[in-house]
């Protein structure tokens, strides 16, 4: 009979005889990552944590567009400040599993109607307990439009949020989705107070509270000494500074100035790994940038000038060479080497000219030319390009390179010509990077495939609630990707942060940078 997983209460999971054999219950990954970082020393894991004392955080972004209204966070900066204050439903785990966060129990039969039990006694900072109000009203608000939530196509499933019970509520969703629980754990579905409209100094659950906050500035806070979960946090505070200078960033970190310097760029790797007073930490997040051909383009959208395109593709050159080993091989799909969705087996697409020149003259296209759009914010871009105008010329194609502003470029220049790169970051979960970029009807579907296929796969592997079974069909996406899809993946990107050797507690989290938004919840200093 097949076996259902759960998560109790604690967050851990179980199998077996105490579990019915229907599909009730939360439907959990289980199975395990690889490894999924670089450690620079885990000396520390025997330590027991310090209370007290501050921490100061340098972060990539700076604008006055910053906010802490978790509807708008709009980058990782944001995302790191909102974890300080909030909580979601469920947050992730060091294999990518959504744990129970402020919910007790979230179940579903079929995976469109959802019971959501949350946490007894939890308080937000102003002393007011959570209640299941907070969470309907924190669910909603993404469906209004004046909220203007950037979640507001996932919140537009939610048909009803209603609270039956002062801790109990039901969520109902219009297609059904095993996967909702990792969801409901992103950045955007943090629970505010019910009613919470002003987000100068909001309140919330989280383990620190407000203490100052500028839009492009400095953000401030201080340790919740109510906080619900028990010895956390350890610091008395932290500081969080927007520094946009790669450069200005990692000699703040090196000169001690701050703690801890988020998104190494790896031409400062090695000056980082010779500090005696930092360390250098490897995060292996499914991020990645990708060369994007318009299948609506007569010469883009050709199968044959597509497969020459993927065999061009030096991967280990660019892994090696261009990002300095920092990072992993890609097979031209989405889903990263260690994301529990990961269908192993697939053989790996080689670097291969003569299969390239090959395809290229089946195509008709030899000796045309065509633009290679790219711009230097986005990691491998410039390079990338640089090497397909290099390999072209081998084949009998001429690219040509056309290098771009980085300002302008999402809404001048991306997916609005024939060849152009993207920059995918990481999302709660493989179906909703599909959803996103890859579902015909998707208005983010970057190369415009039109997949029928692909979009009956999705829903299917979302309504499906048996983990091994979702994981095939997930293959199977794979598979469809690498083979007909107009997106060309050659490699995933680590990100690198610097942190000081005082620093304890920071384990990197494959759900995202700083250890997944939440670092300021862990560490320590020495």
């Amino acid at each position: 009979m097949a076996q259902t997983a759960a998560v109790t209460p604690q967050g851990t999971y179980r199998r077996g005889s105490t579990m019915k054999t229907t599909r009730r219950g939360f439907i959990s990954i289980c199975t395990t990552a690889g490894a999924l970082a670089q450690f620079p020393s885990l000396s520390w894991a025997q330590e027991a944590p310090k209370k007290g004392g501050n921490v100061k955080i340098a972060v990539q972004n700076s604008s006055v567009s910053d906010t802490l209204d978790p509807a708008k966070g709009a980058h990782s900066a944001d995302w790191t400040k909102q974890f300080c204050l909030f909580n979601a439903l469920t947050e992730f785990n060091a294999s990518m599993k959504p744990d129970l966060a402020l919910a007790e129990r979230i179940e579903s039969s079929d995976g469109s109607n959802w019971n959501i039990a949350i946490k007894k006694g939890v308080l937000f900072h102003d002393g007011s307990e959570l209640t299941a109000e907070d969470v309907v009203y924190s669910l909603s608000r993404h469906k209004d439009p004046a909220t203007a939530s950037k979640a507001i196509a996932i919140a537009n499933g939610f048909k009803e949020i209603k609270a039956v019970g002062k801790h109990e509520l039901t969520l109902t969703i219009a297609k059904p989705d095993f996967d909702l629980p990792s969801v409901l754990g992103s950045s955007y579905f943090l629970i505010v107070k019910n009613g919470t409209t002003d987000f100068s100094k909001p309140v919330g659950t989280g383990p620190f509270k407000i203490d100052s906050f500028t839009a492009g500035g400095k953000f401030s806070a201080k340790r919740n000494p109510n906080y619900w979960k028990s010895g956390l946090p350890h610091l008395d505070s932290v500081e969080i500074f927007g520094v946009t200078d790669n450069a200005a960033r990692v000699n703040a970190v090196l000169a001690g100035d701050v703690d801890i310097c988020a998104l190494v760029e790896t031409r400062y790797a090695k000056q980082v790994e010779g500090s005696k007073n930092v360390n250098l930490v490897v995060n292996k997040l499914p991020l990645y940038t990708d060369l994007i051909l318009r299948q609506d383009h007569p010469i883009a959208g050709n199968q044959d000038f597509v497969a020459a395109v993927r065999y061009m593709q030096d991967r280990k050159r660019m892994l090696d060479g261009v990002m300095q080993g920092y990072g992993a091989i890609a097979n031209d799909h989405p889903v990263a080497p260690w994301d529990p969705y990961f269908l192993e087996g697939l053989p790996q697409r080689p670097f291969d000219l003569d299969k390239a020149k090959y395809h290229m003259q089946k195509s008709g296209l030899a000796g045309q030319t065509l633009e290679v759009i790219c711009q230097p914010g986005i990691a491998t871009s410039v390079e990338g390009a640089q090497f397909l105008q290099a390999f072209g010329a081998k084949v009998g194609f001429n690219f040509k390179v056309r290098q771009v502003p980085t300002d302008g470029y999402w809404s001048t220049y991306w997916t609005k010509f024939p060849i152009t790169y993207g920059s995918i970051s990481n999302r709660p979960n493989v179906g909703m990077i599909f959803d996103l970029f890859y579902r015909s009807t998707s208005s983010t579907n970057e190369a415009h495939w039109k997949e029928p296929k692909l979009d009956q796969l999705l829903d299917s592997a979302r309504a499906e609630g048996d983990f091994d079974k979702r994981k095939a069909i997930y293959g199977d996406m794979q598979t469809l990707v690498h083979e007909s899809s107009g997106t060309v993946i050659p490699v995933f990107t680590a990100i690198l942060d610097a942190m000081s050797k005082n620093i304890r507690g920071y384990v990197p989290n494959p759900s995202g940078m700083n250890m997944g938004f939440r670092l300021a919840e862990s560490i320590w200093r020495a």
